[in-house]
């Protein structure tokens, strides 16, 4: 656009250029013309006004001649005043026509012949025109010579005039016909004149139509560019601004008040009102900026916020550049965006960039931790890649087959030369199975490593498809020779465990019978003593008797202990819905007595339902609650509270579990005898006691049993305790 109008404005200067020198050109030929038709004319009138002349100056000579002839026949003197009238007309044609002839050098020398012959003609007539001389001129001899001179003369003055006539004649002539040329040029010329006069207006008409229909052309396109640039305001969110330097008048497009959040031309553009949408800690610097347009008559790159109307706070950038129109005129012109997603957009690639540093450094740290892994976890790693179908091992995939890493190029084929004879077949196999179906079986197989050492190898598998759709296969390849050396190990100690528990089981039976069986015959032989032979004991004997008595029964108590730890240890993990509420209802009726002599008060919520075994739970709960009433304080009755909560793992700082699992929360209070938090851990030991047997009877396996039925229910059992202010124990079972 910017170049087609540059064109057509140099051609109209060209053609303006060569038809003004057209035109002066033909007006200056034709002023030149009409000046040489004037002169012509001129000299024509000239010729005629001297041709005339000397015809005055011939009838005025005429005119003395006869008058003085008239004097000289009849002497009358009137026929003086004409000769006088005569003789002043002649001079004064001889004056106009000095005149007439001042540029004519040739017909200035005749005329001063001739005024010579006429002035020495005049000197012989002057002789008989005078009144004081009368002279006879029938007598005079002299006037007949003089008359005769005269008439002489006379002839020779029309002899000159005559030349001098004919002179003029020719002068007429040659002037005539330069002046008839002249003339005849002049409709040549006019026409001339009218018809290049015609071609360039036709040819001013036909680019004036040209430029007519490249102007429509033009402001078609610049509606077009208008209507564009309107609607890529609205898209790319930006307005333009106008502000001219000479007048000191803003205009705003439409979309930089959609930009500031109100309705197009809905105020007056200007500075105090664009500042009303500035952000306050923004309008020192667009003040500053204003000034700096007025300054530096440009506005560089300048960012700031506004506040919308409606509250929304938005980032704004703006630039402006001087436009100068050809008459002078000086105009910033500016554009203004609105870069709020833009800088959100910035902001949020930074932080994936920054993220992206983080996710790189992490994968490089993963990678050399991978690394460090595989050689600790004595495995490597593989992809078998299905567009090439090659291989690519680890670094340590290498050294598990003894070589150094990527000392060759992995292949089926050179995997194989490291397998066992005996167990190709399994990677064959699995090979065959990978590229067919991508998918492999979990191998167990043998390797000869270059060492000759013979390893056994474990691969697992999985497909794996990336973003860019390509496929391939990812595995992991473990030396198991360790672990499987240990499993052959287990496998003797359990053998070696199942006879420990079958022997165990025996003696479970010898305890439970043979052992029972001496001691029922001791109890039944003391009871015999105690009932005939009592009265025939001293003193000693008695107390003896006594002491077998008690020891008797300690001894059926723990072999009854034993035998419940151990029924707890073997029973079966058969979990169903279990209703801790009738569990409690039942450890309450199985303790009644010794509640009722304690005169205990035992309070509980609402308990919730489990998945456990019910006579288990029953034991746990029996034990609890004789553990409470055993260690209550003298002359003080008991008082258990029971309460059930459901909690979160990673609230409870005891349990040592950020996870979100949850379990059922249940605490065992009680107002007894307490004792050091140090022994928290301690009383659920096999065989512990903190008391002596005097001070409170029992075999110290009650809260071992305790602890073992909550581990058999995947639970948790703690014990919180101070001297003379109760115990809690609290219990967790997973809901």
């Amino acid at each position: 656009m910017k170049d087609i109008k540059h064109k057509s404005s140099t051609f109209h200067q060209i053609i303006f250029a060569i038809s003004t020198f057209i035109i002066l050109f033909i007006g200056v030929i034709t002023v030149k013309h009409i000046n040489n038709i004037s002169d012509s004319s001129k000299l024509l009138i000239h010729t005629y006004e001297v041709n005339l002349e000397l015809e005055h100056l011939f009838s005025h000579i005429k005119d003395s001649e006869n008058s003085i002839r008239g004097y000289l026949i009849s002497k009358d003197t009137l026929y003086f005043k004409p000769y006088q009238e005569a003789t002043k007309n002649v001079n004064n044609s001889f004056l106009l026509l000095k005149e007439l002839y001042a540029d004519s050098p040739v017909q200035l020398h005749h005329l001063e012949k001739l005024y010579e012959i006429v002035n020495k003609r005049y000197e012989y007539i002057s002789n008989y025109v005078d009144k004081k001389k009368a002279v006879e001129i029938s007598e005079s001899t002299d006037f007949k010579q003089n008359f005769k001179e005269s008439s002489t003369l006379l002839l020779e003055i029309r002899d000159k005039l005559n030349l001098m006539v004919n002179i003029e004649e020719l002068y007429l002539k040659q002037r005539n016909s330069q002046y008839n040329n002249q003339i005849y040029f002049t409709p040549v010329l006019t026409l001339s004149i009218l018809f290049i006069t015609l071609i360039l207006i036709i040819f001013a008409y036909h680019q004036t139509t040209k430029d007519v229909e490249r102007l429509q052309a033009s402001n078609v396109k610049l509606n077009k560019s208008q209507f564009l640039s309107y609607q890529a305001e609205i898209l790319s969110e930006f307005g333009t601004w106008e502000w001219n330097l000479n007048t000191g008048v803003i205009t705003y497009s439409d979309n930089l008040y959609r930009i500031l959040g109100v309705t197009p031309q809905s105020f007056e553009a200007g500075q105090e009102n664009f500042i009303k949408f500035v952000h306050p800690d923004d309008i020192n610097n667009v003040n500053a900026a204003f000034d700096k347009i007025l300054e530096d008559e440009d506005l560089p790159y300048f960012y700031f916020r506004i506040i919308r109307p409606d509250g929304q706070v938005r980032i704004l950038r703006s630039v402006g550049k001087l436009f100068v129109d050809s008459p002078g005129n000086k105009t910033v012109l500016g554009v203004t965006g609105d870069i709020t997603d833009e800088h959100n957009k910035n902001e949020l690639l930074k932080s994936n960039y920054q993220d992206l540093i983080k996710v790189n450094n992490d994968l490089k740290i993963s990678e050399e931790s991978s690394k460090q892994a595989e050689i600790l976890g004595n495995y490597g790693s593989w992809i078998l890649d299905y567009d090439s179908l090659k291989f690519r091992y680890s670094d340590n995939k290498f050294r598990l087959l003894g070589c150094e890493p990527q000392s060759f190029e992995p292949t089926i084929e050179k995997l194989l030369e490291f397998v066992h004879p005996k167990d190709k077949h399994i990677v064959i196999e699995a090979n065959e199975s990978a590229l067919t179906t991508r998918k492999i079986p979990t191998m167990n197989y043998r390797i000869i490593r270059t060492d000759g050492k013979i390893r056994r190898f474990k691969t697992i598998a999985t497909s794996f498809t990336d973003l860019s759709g390509a496929h391939s296969m990812i595995g992991t390849t473990q030396d198991v020779t360790e672990d499987y050396n240990k499993s052959l190990q287990l496998k003797k100690r359990n053998k070696e465990l199942e006879q420990n528990i079958k022997e165990l089981n025996e003696f479970n039976h010898v305890a439970s019978h043979d052992l029972q069986e001496p001691l029922r015959k001791i109890q039944t032989f003391t009871s015999r003593i105690n009932d005939k032979e009592k009265e025939n004991l001293s003193d000693f004997g008695k107390e003896y008797l006594s002491r077998i008595e008690k020891a008797a029964d300690r001894m059926r108590v723990l072999i009854n202990d034993l035998l419940q730890y151990s029924r707890t240890n073997r029973t079966e993990k058969n979990l169903i819905k279990t209703d801790l509420n009738e569990v409690i209802q039942d450890s309450m009726n199985e303790l009644s007595q010794n509640i009722e002599d304690k005169n205990a008060v035992i309070n509980h919520s609402q308990l919730p339902i489990i998945k456990g075994i019910h006579f288990q739970m029953l034991q746990l709960f029996s034990n609890l609650l004789s553990n409470s009433l055993k260690y209550s304080k003298e002359n003080l009755a008991p008082i258990i509270d029971i309460n059930s909560t459901e909690v979160i793992a990673k609230d409870e700082q005891i349990l040592k579990d950020k996870s979100e699992k949850k379990y059922y929360k249940i605490t065992f209070t009680d107002n007894g005898i307490g004792f050091e938090q140090e022994y928290a851990e301690k009383i659920f030991l096999l065989f512990n006691r903190l008391h002596g047997k005097t001070e409170y009877h029992g075999t110290g396996v009650g809260l071992a049993i305790c602890k073992k039925i909550v581990e058999n229910h995947r639970g948790y059992i703690f014990a919180t305790s101070q001297p003379q202010l109760g115990t809690t124990f609290t219990i967790y079972f997973p809901v």
